[in-house]
């Protein structure tokens, strides 16, 4: 299998794979950022994957990413809107490889900024579930290569 790049370069901001080392740089993020993330992620500003510190979660973030699990990217160099931009960054790498058939952005259906970056990108929602961390209220968007326009997300 090839595994992705770890990082991704644009001029507003790098996307790269997550190490335990960003713990301290993304704890202090999680607590600038509390009022906000609190009310649509709190399991993720209190930590709340049982038996797993920080640092444990980047640890694993990072082994999946090795293994071709999962591929989990943090955001560096944060500005307005640039989520958007990342997800349609992500969306096209993906397209580029054959195998990958379809793409999903899960999220909070109550966080308006976060269902607006799929709805912006011509992702169709396809599921509501319950979350892994603890959350009973996940919306699941869904892009399937055959819907795909690369020139819509330029």
């Amino acid at each position: 299998m090839t595994l992705p790049p770890s990082r991704f370069d644009s001029p507003d901001f790098t996307l790269r794979a997550w190490s335990v080392d960003d713990a301290p740089r993304l704890q202090k993020t999680l607590e600038a950022s509390d009022a906000h993330l609190r009310q649509f992620t709190p399991w993720v500003v209190d930590g709340r994957v049982p038996g797993q510190s920080l640092e444990d979660r980047l640890r694993q973030h990072a082994a999946d990413f090795a293994g071709g699990a999962e591929w989990v990217y943090g955001m560096f160099r944060p500005a307005d809107g640039l989520a958007t931009r990342a997800a349609a960054v992500l969306t096209r790498f993906a397209f580029a490889d054959q195998r990958i058939d379809r793409v999903e952005i899960h999220c909070d259906p109550d966080n308006v900024a976060s269902v607006a970056v799929p709805r912006r990108l011509g992702y169709r929602i396809e599921n509501r579930t319950s979350g892994r961390s603890g959350t009973d209220n996940l919306m699941i968007w869904r892009l399937e290569r055959r819907e795909f326009e690369p020139g819509s997300m330029s």
